[in-house]
């Protein structure tokens, strides 16, 4: 029983394991939540954002104390001698003499708090700068992974429907060729007619390989833009049409300020304003309190544990520290990010320009889309209804092959239209969202 126990076990074990084959049912929604979970970049800049934090964090301890302790072990192998005057304790000649102990050691505590340091609100504010600037770098990078999934999404979705199209075209060719065949056989059809109908059922299918090489690629892609492992099947429960992307149009004006590149020069411009400050606060005084409190041994030995030769002292204090030199090199660091405060602000009145052309542009994209759509859909339902009609007189021998086949080539053209259409038209929403900036 052991054995068949081990056997089972085993088996239920080996399902979970790594590198077998999954299935995901994904709409679009799906799609993108999912790749935004899995991509190991978007994962990364999370510890950008950790480590602006821990720099606000060591801003925000600067106005702590710093309490730090110290040893020393002083061992004098030769003491320093001092100058003694004749006279001095009844000395009649004057003589040097080693005064002082063969161990002086101190063991003490030192505590330092700054009183005024301009630079230390300065580097708070530097930080919380930076911080900001990262979640800016993160949604921009969210936002275009987003816009890479969804195309990817609709690719696959075109491709798809391009690879159904095709394979009902084969089976039409294949129904006509058939036909064809009969009649040829029965003399009722000459020979160059069932000829071409035999080619243009071998074209059909060269079709239908390349087009289902395009679906299988687009899905490659998807699978890559999501990170999901290659080996995993994908079902996508979102069609062309079903997808709407609620895309409403907002003023040019909102939509400048919703784009991520704005938000960062912005923030990139305040942040050298900051850093323009911080190198002119550099040359301002600061002033700290100190103190100490220290014990110390002074013996002959070193035995720590003789109390008698241990004693005690401390001390507080003020220091005032005013930079002197340092000034030139100061006003130089001002400057440079004053420069770059200006050169920023060129940088970000351009790229607003740019936005600006760039949202009204997939405006008038999208406006366009949604008239082919509607255009191309009118032509595709009439194309259909003109292929039926022919279709019933070729069946009764009143329309001739070559007639029938122009109109189903025309049906075809007009349904592959429609469906590049929609997909346009859905492109075409994704650029807007990304131009306005409302991802």
């Amino acid at each position: 029983m052991n054995k068949y126990n081990f056997i089972l076990v085993f088996l239920a074990f080996s399902v979970f394991l790594p590198g077998q084959e999954t299935t995901l049912r994904l709409s679009l929604k799906d799609a993108v939540e999912t790749g935004v979970k899995n991509r190991y970049d978007l994962q990364a800049a999370d510890y950008n954002l950790d480590i602006a934090n821990n720099d606000i964090s060591r801003a925000k301890k600067e106005w702590l104390p710093d309490v730090s302790a110290s040893g020393n072990v002083h061992i004098n192998t030769q003491l320093q001698k001092m100058f003694i005057p004749a006279g001095f304790a009844g000395l009649e000649d004057p003589m040097l003499v080693g005064l002082g102990a063969y161990n002086v050691s101190v063991f003490g505590v030192d505590v330092s708090q700054p009183i005024y340091n301009k630079n230390i609100r300065t580097d708070m504010a530097i930080a919380r700068n930076n911080l900001e600037l990262e979640r800016e770098k993160k949604r921009e990078a969210e936002n275009n992974i987003r816009e890479r999934i969804e195309q990817s999404y609709l690719n696959v979705l075109l491709r798809d429907l391009q690879y159904r199209i095709a394979q009902n075209n084969e089976q039409r060719y294949k129904a006509y060729f058939e036909l064809a065949e009969t009649k040829f056989r029965q003399g009722a059809l000459i020979e160059n007619d069932y000829l071409k109908a035999r080619l243009d059922l071998d074209n059909a299918a060269v079709e239908t390989q390349k087009v289902k090489q395009n679906y299988e690629l687009s899905l490659t892609n998807l699978k890559y833009q999501i990170n999901v492992a290659p080996e995993t099947e994908l079902i996508l429960t979102d069609s062309l049409e079903s997808i709407d992307l609620a895309t409403d149009v907002v003023p040019v004006e909102a939509g400048i300020a919703n784009r991520s590149e704005i938000r960062q020069l912005s923030i990139m411009e305040e942040g050298n304003r900051l850093k323009a400050l911080h190198a002119r606060q550099l040359s301002l005084p600061t002033l700290s309190a100190f103190g100490n409190f220290s014990e110390q041994f002074t013996y002959n030995g070193l035995n720590f544990f003789q109390s008698e030769w241990w004693s005690s002292f401390s001390y507080v204090g003020v220091r005032l520290r005013v930079p002197i030199t340092a000034r030139t090199q100061n006003r130089l660091l001002e400057s440079d990010f004053t420069i770059r405060t200006v050169q920023t602000g060129l940088n970000l009145k351009q790229r607003t320009a740019d936005i600006s052309y760039q949202i009204r542009n997939a405006a008038t994209e999208l406006d366009n889309a949604r008239q082919n759509m509607e255009t191309t859909r009118n032509n595709y339902e009439l194309s259909q209804t003109i292929y039926k009609n022919q279709q019933v007189q070729y069946d009764l021998g009143a329309l001739q092959y070559n007639h029938l086949l122009d109109t189903e080539k025309a049906l075809s053209a007009a349904e592959q239209n429609y469906i590049q259409a929609v997909y346009q038209f859905l492109l075409a929403e994704i650029g807007y969202r990304k131009a306005a900036g409302v991802f």
